[in-house]
């Protein structure tokens, strides 16, 4: 079963992928994104390195008026002209590895808020970084 994190940016500040990568290599995060692709674009898998492996997550650009019908706890989220980024990913600690990760740099770069649908709770700076250690501690060596 898929797990989802979703990151509510607002539109201004939601980054293309050039400066979401960027953000990850100035944040030293041990992900970088694979493929060049355009975000408001691009749906489906997402590929991205890990530690020098290949993985990556599923990704779509939402409507947040959408995504708020689904979780009315969002609609108290503070920004203007909201988006969401969906990151899904399954079972593979690389794929949660590179969901967490490049969630963190959408939060502490571009000023998002991660809301976990599975918890029905938005998410910490702290928490997202703690699911991204959590989830590199469980890949293989």
């Amino acid at each position: 079963m898929p797990v989802e994190l979703l990151v509510v940016l607002a539109a201004s500040k939601a980054p293309d992928w050039s400066s979401w990568n960027q953000a990850l290599w100035d944040a030293r995060a041990p992900a970088s994104l694979a493929r060049s692709v355009d975000l408001q674009r691009h749906e489906g898998f997402l590929p991205v390195r890990v530690q020098g492996r290949a993985t990556g997550f599923y990704f779509t650009v939402e409507s947040a008026s959408d995504v708020v019908l689904r979780y009315p706890a969002l609609a108290t989220v503070p920004l203007i002209k909201p988006v969401v980024y969906s990151l899904s990913y399954g079972a593979h600690p690389e794929e949660c590895a590179a969901a967490f990760l490049s969630a963190s740099v959408l939060v502490s770069r571009f000023d998002g808020i991660v809301f976990d649908p599975q918890q029905g709770a938005l998410l910490s700076l702290e928490q997202v970084d703690d699911g991204a250690r959590q989830c590199l501690s469980l890949m293989p060596k």
